[in-house]
């Protein structure tokens, strides 16, 4: 009996979450046929505006459960899941109150009657109710210009994905929430010149209460909860993330956002700024026209060879603190554990307020790489300065990890990508010549190769991401192009130590969620049939919360010498698009980074000194959850989970 019949309550759940939204139809175009398209996301896709479909044509739970009720209506959806009316009626009525000008029943008058109380005692839009005029004006932008990456309606029990264009109820392709200002070319402010003005994180006010609020100021590794499984303090809720009470600006970062459900995590009074993916200055102006009046935008570079804004980073300012929180998630319910089929990872620390008068230009390499990232994504420099006012102190003894998406020609500046990793590495004196036992964990697997393993082999030893670059650029030719005996140890070590964690078919078949709840796992048929691809890497990747499967990101590090071991959690998948590729400009003959995905992530040192580790032995990550059951099964003859199966 599968997992799904065991809990009626979950079934219907799922069901429930499989209503088609009311919107435009969409007809699927075909991928990329690049190599290395990294496939954790939704397939290109935009919107049909000659053949729709009515809400009559649309199946309910009807067709999904037995037993359901007809009148169930089709969630409605606009481009921000946010009706722009209702947020001003929303915002007039608070003000009213406040200034104690209007009596109650003016306020309740003056608020939308499509909104719902909340918690908090603010008026919230119902979930089922939120239109915006956004959606059309997308539709025909995403006409306009088909090279736009949109993202087609697909059924699961892992939830639905909506096309790009569209901010709210519908899943957002490479979106992220950072901070922006109005003025700079990647940033749009939302309309009018009054909220134009970035959200910088203020200075701590007097009255503020020093380190109440800090509840991880050392840094903490999390698995996401996941409905219907114990809690054993070792996962976390996005509400405990966000701590919405007294959250005052929020930066989220993701590749798919359902804002709709975002928003109703948060409080109305929070600031929120979304970095998106966006490929003209047509569509930027889109994104942001009637967008309400607490967003702000902000669009990354997107050309070149760069394909997605993949990367996901929440920057929540509180009164107290900064938290950083570095998760494998995205911005949707399933990948937060609400419908129980799918679990994440996520790095959280709290960093303390800094007093008046201190000195705001003392970073750790953790928060100079940070404020790096963040500008080249084209953030508000007087927003990323403000960011000084927060302690690093703490992030000193991790590192952040970034690829920003692009060519990058410079060889003294190769400090992104893998050439990123490898400067963590040496930054955090975990450099080591000694083999490694390495285990990556990744829900999207890219076109793997022998070279590109012992790159990042490498990488995770310290290098600088040019050796194996040498070795296949400048092998010499009278020898017939033989290995040095330097690169066939490399080459013997990565055979031997590494491991590589994705699903078989049959483990996403008899997961809970089944194959419908695998829409965001993703590997490529003409990967797996390539010649060059490294099968006998390959384990089978099963929770230890049974059932589950995972969209983590995780590497795991065991220097088989005494060096400390050390843990990576982030964005990155395991694929040449996520840390990209060292390659020889066809121009200039000089080496240049490729980098086609904005990615971050941390690397965590996890002990002063390490041990021979034994096979399977994971002991030494105690304190960061090691999700998958070690060591795998090899797959042997069996087949592993295509995204296409779906």
């Amino acid at each position: 009996m599968s997992y799904a019949e065991d809990d009626e309550d979950l079934r219907r759940a799922i069901a429930l979450s499989l209503l088609p939204i009311a919107r435009e139809d969409v007809v699927v175009i075909e991928d990329s046929e690049d190599e290395d398209d990294d496939l954790d996301k939704p397939q290109t896709c935009k919107p049909n505006l000659v053949a729709k479909q009515t809400n009559q044509d649309l199946p309910t739970t009807k067709h999904l459960l037995p037993g359901a009720q007809d009148d169930v209506q089709p969630i409605a959806v606009g481009l921000l899941g946010l009706n722009r009316r209702q947020m001003e009626n929303e915002r007039l009525s608070r003000a009213a109150l406040q200034k104690g000008k209007e009596d109650a029943s003016t306020a309740k008058r003056k608020a939308s009657t499509s909104l719902a109380p909340s918690d908090d005692g603010f008026q919230r839009p119902r979930l089922g109710n939120i239109l915006s005029s956004f959606h059309t004006t997308t539709a025909k932008s995403q006409v306009r210009d088909s090279s736009d990456h949109s993202v087609p309606v697909q059924k699961g029990k892992s939830g639905v994905k909506a096309g790009s264009g569209a901010l709210g109820t519908r899943k957002i392709q490479s979106q992220e929430l950072a901070l922006l200002s109005h003025d700079s070319s990647p940033e749009v402010a939302a309309t009018t010149s009054t909220k134009s003005q970035p959200y910088p994180f203020s200075r701590r006010q007097p009255g503020v209460p020093g380190l109440s609020g800090l509840q991880y100021p050392d840094g903490v590794v999390k698995k996401t909860w996941a409905f219907g499984y114990d809690r054993n303090g070792d996962d976390i809720k996005i509400e405990e993330v966000l701590q919405k009470s007294d959250l005052e600006v929020a930066v989220l970062s993701s590749f798919q956002v359902d804002a709709d459900w975002v928003t109703s995590k948060l409080d109305v009074r929070t600031k929120v700024t979304w970095v998106l993916q966006a490929k003209d200055e047509a569509q930027k102006r889109n994104w942001a026209s009637d967008a309400p009046t607490n967003f702000r935008f902000c669009f990354p570079s997107m050309g070149g060879i760069v394909n997605c804004m993949h990367s996901k980073l929440m920057l929540l300012a509180h009164k107290t603190h900064l938290r950083v929180v570095i998760p494998s998630a995205n911005l949707t319910p399933y990948d937060w554990g609400e419908t129980g089929c799918l679990e994440n990872v996520c790095f959280l620390i709290d960093l303390p307020r800094l007093p008046d008068q201190t000195d705001l230009e003392i970073l750790t390499p953790f928060g100079k790489e940070l404020l790096r990232f963040l500008r080249a994504m084209g953030l508000a420099e007087a927003q990323i300065n403000s960011m000084k006012n927060f302690d690093f102190t703490k992030t000193a003894q991790f590192a952040f990890v970034h690829s920003i998406g692009g060519s990058h020609i410079d060889t003294q500046n190769f400090t992104t990508g893998l050439c990123s990793l490898g400067k963590a590495i040496r930054d955090l004196g975990l450099n080591t010549e000694g083999a490694l036992d390495i285990d990556f964990l990744a829900a999207s697997i890219g076109n793997l190769n022998e070279g590109f393993l012992k790159s990042i082999y490498l990488a995770a030893k310290g290098d600088d991401g040019l050796t194996e670059y040498e070795w296949r650029v400048r092998r010499p030719k009278k020898k017939g192009g033989i290995d040095s005996d330097t690169e066939n140890r490399v080459t013997d070590e990565v055979l031997r130590c590494c491991r590589i964690y994705f699903p078989l078919r049959e483990t996403v078949q008899q997961s809970k969620g089944g194959m419908d709840g695998a829409g965001t796992i993703c590997f490529q048929p003409k990967f797996w049939a390539s010649s060059t691809f490294p099968r006998a890497l390959m384990r089978d990747c099963t929770s230890q919360r049974k059932g589950l499967l995972m969209h983590s990101k995780m590497i795991f590090v065991r220097p088989k010498s005494a060096a400390p071991a050390w843990a990576y959690v982030g964005s990155h998948n395991l694929s040449e698009s996520a840390w990209g590729r060292i390659v020889q400009d066809s121009t200039t003959k000089q080496p240049k980074m490729n980098i086609r995905n904005w990615e971050c992530g941390v690397v965590i040192p996890v002990s002063a000194q390490g041990t021979k580790p034994a096979k399977g032995d994971m002991s030494v990550f105690n304190g960061i959850p090691v999700p998958m059951i070690v060591p795998g099964e090899e797959y042997q003859n069996r087949t592993p989970w295509f995204f296409s199966a779906q």
